[in-house]
């Protein structure tokens, strides 16, 4: 059992986290939302706050059958609009002793409502609409101590607005007091509405109005309760009185069943404690009911940011991965063969060692004479050039695959407008731009990478014998070639070491590294390749993203985050409540 502090702390947690109504996109869910926001800031709080000596009483149902006239019986005075057209409530209108309207009362009632005092010998603006939550009172020393009465607007009006201003008073409420007539006993959105407010043991009290013979109403009001779900506290019959409808006098009910007067339960203090706790017992399990339904659909809500996120990352790493082969470095193969090979023999690396420094030499000669007669290397190697435009053409590609989540989306409006400008124009327009990734071309971190896996990948191949003396022989004479020379293997035409580039080479440099790459195994090219094209093809992935999708995967990222966080905490909660 919680104690008073934890039920508080539990609640407030679930209120913060809360999101608005129009965030969910089911319109059920969006209603509950709304509903569980009103009863915890305006109900459950308040209450849990410090118990004040106040009965909260509405008066509720549905157009032209009789909620002003028993609202009016109850005050003991004229104050709401009752008129034989009906309708004519479009805001909550409260009735209460004047002591009500002073000390810790007073501030009870303002933590609850926006309450506006109406001036005495003024009427209240309730044919007009307002925002909901706003409750007009009038002070009448007609009313019991104790007891506030509400009279709230239709709840099948036309008007929606009006519905919800009822329903965000409703559950607030301590007892429901529910007028029917034979004509709507078993109206089907009457029922659902007293359900919704009544359905987990809310107090309620059924008034069946003009009602010309006691049995048909007892078989009405056994009909209307066996739909809700379980029975009203009491039931009151309001026989057909012409003299309330011409204004000569006020609506008068009597009790079924034995039941005390309409009056005195309400106003009496023996009865009033038991409807409060009971009241408040149903509001937790009301509350409970709503976490759970909303903690379900914040769960559900998280898939459709979840798989945006994840198809968007997904098809970017497919991007990378196309544009990553376009270069594998073969350089990093060769070094990692000769430091492998070196590591193995002292006697081969030393007799390498001069081969080495002439391979440099050579190279840097050589390049200098080239320069002479074509000029300078140009600034992007043709490689570079290709996976550069091998990225543009698949983010191309992806906005086309893309485009459709736009008409497709349901949810909130800032997703969809961050869908249209991540999957639209401005990305194509962007793609005109430089994309500035030449330092990705060299990244150390996946250079490094891929020189690991080599290492490892050579030690695994080398079995010794016969293989690695012919290898050690080999990379002597490969030595004449740098490494460095052998900078960029075109996959995508041959494969690893077949289109080797090796600059300043010699007609021996090519067959030697293809000789090297068909000793080590068949399968070698392939897991090298595969390899800088996971490493290299994730970083660029990542370049792609922060480049033309930071903001819409920030964004996605973010709401999956809240809508997680949303339904672990409502789940919590939810679980606190029942125990």
């Amino acid at each position: 059992m919680l104690t008073l502090p934890e039920l508080r702390a539990a609640l407030e947690s679930a209120l913060t986290v809360l999101p608005a109504p129009e965030r969910f996109s089911g319109a059920e869910d969006a209603d509950t939302a709304r509903r569980l926001a009103e009863r915890l800031r305006r109900d459950l709080l308040p209450r849990l706050g410090g118990d004040a000596p106040l009965l909260l009483v509405a008066i509720a149902g549905p157009n032209n059958v009789g909620k002003s006239t028993l609202f009016n019986a109850l005050v003991g005075a004229a104050l709401s609009p009752a008129r034989p057209e009906g309708g004519l409530t479009k805001q909550c209108l409260a009735a209460a002793h004047p002591e009500t309207w002073t000390g810790s009362l007073r501030d009870f009632l303002t933590r609850r409502y926006d309450v506006v005092p109406v001036p005495t010998g003024s009427s209240a603006p309730v044919d007009q609409p307002g925002p909901s939550g706003r409750l007009y009172l009038v002070l009448a020393e007609a009313v019991p101590q104790g007891l506030l009465v509400m009279d709230t607007p239709d709840f099948d009006s036309v008007y929606r607005d009006n519905r919800e201003r009822t329903e965000a008073l409703l559950v607030t409420v301590d007892v429901l007091v529910f007028v029917v007539s034979r004509q709507t006993y078993q109206n089907a959105a009457l029922v659902d509405f007293l359900r919704a407010g009544v359905g987990r043991g809310r107090p309620y009290l059924l008034v069946y109005n003009e009602a010309t013979r006691e049995e048909v109403a007892r078989g009405h009001l056994d009909k209307l309760a066996s739909d809700v779900g379980h029975p009203p506290l009491a039931r009151y019959l309001a026989p057909h009185q012409p003299e309330v409808e011409a204004g000569q006098r006020p609506l008068s009910t009597q009790p079924l069943d034995g039941q005390p007067t309409l009056s005195a339960l309400l106003g009496e203090a023996e009865h009033v404690r038991e409807l409060k706790a009971r009241a408040l017992a149903a509001s937790l399990a009301d509350a409970r009911a709503e976490m759970e339904t909303l903690g379900r659909a914040a769960r559900q809500a998280t898939h459709e940011p979840e798989r945006l996120r994840q198809r968007l990352r997904h098809e970017l790493f497919a991007v990378g991965k196309s544009a990553a082969l376009k270069g594998v470095p073969a350089d990093v193969l060769v070094d990692a063969f000769r430091d492998e090979l070196d590591a193995r023999s002292s006697f081969h690396r030393y007799v390498r060692l001069p081969f080495r420094a002439l391979a440099t030499a050579l190279t840097f000669v050589s390049r200098k004479v080239a320069q002479s007669f074509t000029g300078a290397e140009p600034s992007a190697a043709p490689v570079l050039h290709a996976t550069d435009e091998t990225l543009r053409d698949g983010v191309r590609r992806l906005v086309d695959l893309m485009a459709p989540e736009v008409a497709a989306w349901r949810g909130d409006a800032a997703t969809r407008e961050q869908l249209s400008e991540a999957f639209g124009p401005p990305t194509l327009a962007r793609l005109e731009e430089p994309l500035g990734f030449e330092p990705l071309h060299a990244h150390a971190a996946d250079r490094d990478s891929l020189y690991t896996f080599c290492r490892s990948l050579v030690g695994e191949e080398l079995q010794g014998g016969m293989r690695q003396e012919l290898l050690q022989a080999l990379t002597t004479l490969v030595y004449s070639v740098p490494s460095g020379a052998a900078a960029v293997v075109t996959v995508a035409t041959g494969g690893m070491g077949h289109d080797a580039v090796i600059w300043a080479g010699t007609l021996l440099s090519t067959p030697l590294l293809e000789r090297f790459v068909d000793l080590l195994g068949a399968d070698v090219r392939a897991r090298v390749t595969q390899k800088w094209a996971d490493a290299h093809g994730a970083t660029l992935a990542k370049a792609l993203e922060a480049r033309f999708f930071a903001p819409l995967l920030g964004h996605l990222d973010t709401q999956s985050a809240q809508w997680t966080r949303t339904a672990e905490a409502l789940e919590v909660t939810a679980r606190r409540l029942a125990e």
